[in-house]
């Protein structure tokens, strides 16, 4: 049986809603709406929905805090952290609307996957990183936090879609064909 526990990290509120630093729960809005389903409270700082073996989170706490809730959700659903774990998150270091999984290894300077690394002892995990690009002349720290416009919005949509049917792969087809789905189509959202 596989199962796989999607985590979107960001900010909370609604100020922070359509910014880059909350593209992971943008993904994970996005999941819940295509299949219909609710966000419960959590016995923790997050919300959760469910469909199957596909559960879908999203943390409530501040980006640089994200590792609370995510050890929260491994600890309150039994989560294998290197097996059915994938936070999903920004990347200022992807080009814009592309989509890629990543398992293991540092935290590429992302405040957010630094904080689930202290808190889950591990760097075993898998992220699915968003690409937002990197900002020629505005501040990084600025660049995360400015809102996504409509165009945006909707050209994420296609990396969202991309996503979404390679963890359906992961679901039904394993892991592996998921994976490699995703990193093939979602470098070439972008690129034809």
């Amino acid at each position: 049986m596989v199962r796989i526990f999607l985590v979107g990290i960001g900010n909370p509120g609604p100020i922070y809603t359509f910014t880059r630093h909350n593209i992971g729960q943008l993904f994970i809005d996005f999941v819940a709406v295509t299949f219909g389903v609710k966000f419960q409270p959590g016995k923790g700082e997050y919300v959760f929905a469910k469909r199957g073996d596909l559960f879908l989170f999203k943390s409530l706490t501040y980006m640089n805090l994200s590792g609370t809730a995510v050890k929260e959700i491994v600890d309150d659903f039994g989560v294998d952290v290197s097996q059915e774990l994938f936070v999903c998150h920004d990347d200022l270091d992807m080009e814009p609307f592309s989509v890629k999984v990543k398992y293991d290894g540092g935290s590429g300077g992302h405040r957010g996957i630094e904080s689930c690394i202290f808190h889950l002892e591990s760097v075993d995990f898998y992220r699915i990183k968003f690409g937002i690009g990197k900002p020629q002349t505005v501040d990084p720290k600025d660049y995360v936090l400015s809102q996504l416009s409509d165009d945006e919005l909707n050209k994420f949509k296609d990396s969202f879609k991309i996503a979404l049917e390679g963890i359906l792969k992961m679901l039904n087809e394993g892991r592996d064909k998921g994976i490699t789905f995703i990193n093939t189509y979602g470098r070439k959202i972008n690129n034809g």
